[in-house]
């Protein structure tokens, strides 16, 4: 009777046991889910932060004040499909004021055919590849082409193009850029002088930059001082990049004036040349020197390649190149170029500079790069300048008061050079600045190379033996102990 006795308080204690172990393990199941969905967090596991959002995405993401929707046409059986729906539900996850819907001609076609309709997207035979962002009554639309870049070195051996990669980030956040900013800021390039050429896909035109420009949600456009007598008034900003040529006494008036008022100016001088612009540059805060700048250390870090190559990474503390500690840019040959002190009022402050080993080289004939004392300027050497008008003694009013940029380079902003190292953030974050568009320096979005897994049919039956069945068996076997203890 004893015994009898202990076997039933053993098998109730047992099922009390298992009873709270459920009852625990339900309540620890629902405090997780609900943590979780109170405190929403995504992370990104890859090696390369494939899926992390940069700085300047963010910026943009927290900064939307009107709500955003974002119509996603991709078919599941698009490379770039999944890539897609992770990258816009980390924008969701950002911001309540931006809304992802996912449009499935599969399931929903009349959903389809209404989208399309709306936002007049021609039909095809398949199904179409575009995300459309739309705020209030205006629409952004991003094209595959935008988003991925194909490898078809392939094609010749019958195989299928690969992703090579991923833009997802640059071409959304460049969209929600366009549609939120609402006036778009002008940017004139001057012409007639020799500069770099926007419409010039060739190595030293700038096509590549502009295309840029044009997705910081900025219009480009050319502009000859002596045909138009004047700078228009919808002007942002001024590029002069590379000029080869003096300007006229009347065109250099027309600048100084520009300035007066308040002009924004990106000016990107190359070393053995003479624009005639270096005393109105003095003027107004950064001085040219008709030199070429030599750096030892760089030189050894750039085999190959000519001494007179520039690894910049030794930046000066300004808005503009606070983000990029630990991202190098690149400079094929430069001139040196210093904050001049004036009683202008200005602050003038530098961007670049080389390491103490360098110098300002002064003697053009000489191949041997040695340093003349009391000849060539000693290092660090500043060839990269930003001015503004002094807040302490403008009030406080800097949006309103001038902004120069000088680099003594045009070659790291043309087609060939723009994709090398950060050089493309260090124009873009120049231009934002000049454009009083501070929130949107940051390091530009990533891009990285695509790479996937691909198993074989026996590494799949593994991975199914160790994550499906192998868990399922030994659930099995603790249903089995647990119902001979009973007995």
């Amino acid at each position: 009777m004893a015994n009898g006795r202990t076997v039933k308080i053993r098998r109730a204690a047992i099922g009390v046991n298992v009873t709270a172990s459920c009852l625990i393990a339900g309540a620890i199941f629902l405090m997780v889910n609900y943590l979780g969905y109170r405190h929403y967090r995504r992370f990104d596991w890859t090696a390369s932060s494939y899926f992390s959002l940069s700085d300047k995405t963010i910026g943009v993401l927290k900064g939307l004040e009107k709500p955003v929707a974002a119509y996603v046409f991709y078919p599941p059986y698009n490379p770039t499909h999944d890539d897609i729906r992770e990258l816009l539900a980390r924008y969701a996850a950002v911001t309540k004021n931006l809304t992802v819907e996912h449009v499935d001609p599969e399931k929903d076609p009349a959903r389809v055919r209404f989208l399309l309709g709306k936002f007049k997207i021609p039909p095809t035979d398949r199904a179409p590849s575009i995300v459309v962002f739309e705020e209030g009554e205006k629409t952004k639309y991003v094209y595959d082409k935008d988003i991925v870049e194909m490898d078809y070195s392939g094609a010749r051996r019958g195989q299928a193009p690969t992703i090579k990669a991923f833009k997802g980030e640059q071409a959304f956040t460049s969209a929600i850029l366009n549609l939120t900013q609402g006036t778009q800021p002008v940017v004139y390039a001057v012409t007639k002088h020799g500069e770099a050429d926007l419409d010039d896909a060739g190595p030293r035109g700038l096509e590549v930059c502009k295309t840029l420009l044009e997705r910081e949600n900025l219009k480009v456009e050319k502009l000859s001082l002596h045909e138009k007598r004047g700078i228009p008034d919808d002007c942002g900003l001024l590029l002069i990049a590379g000029p080869v040529e003096p300007y006229m006494d009347e065109e250099k008036k027309t600048l100084a004036g520009y300035l007066e008022r308040g002009g924004r100016l990106f000016v990107a001088l190359d070393p053995r040349t003479n624009s005639g612009l270096e005393p109105l540059l003095k003027a107004w805060g950064a001085e040219a020197g008709d030199n070429i700048v030599v750096d030892p250390e760089s030189a050894q870090r750039l085999i190959f390649l000519s001494p007179l190559n520039l690894l910049a990474d030794n930046y000066g503390f300004h808005e503009i190149t606070d983000q990029m500690k630990g991202r190098a840019t690149f400079f094929a040959e430069a001139r040196s170029v210093s904050p001049e002190a004036s009683n202008r009022g200005l602050s003038a402050r530098t961007l670049l500079q080389t390491s103490p080993s360098g110098w300002g080289e002064t003697d053009f004939t000489d191949e041997t790069f040695r340093f003349d004392e009391g000849k060539d300027a000693k290092g660090p050497v500043s060839f990269g300048v930003a001015v503004e008008t002094n807040p302490e003694k403008a009030g406080g009013a800097r949006d309103n008061g001038f902004r120069l940029v000088v680099v003594g380079d045009s070659d790291f902003i043309t087609n060939e050079k723009i994709a090398t190292m950060g050089n493309a953030t260090l124009l873009l974050n120049i231009v934002n600045w000049l454009t009083s568009r501070e929130n949107l320096i940051a390091i530009g979005p990533k891009m990285p190379e695509q790479t996937r897994v691909r198993l074989n049919a026996a590494q799949m039956r593994s991975i199914f033996w160790l994550f499906g069945a192998l868990p399922v068996f030994g659930l099995l076997l603790g249903v089995v102990v647990w119902w001979r203890r009973r007995k």
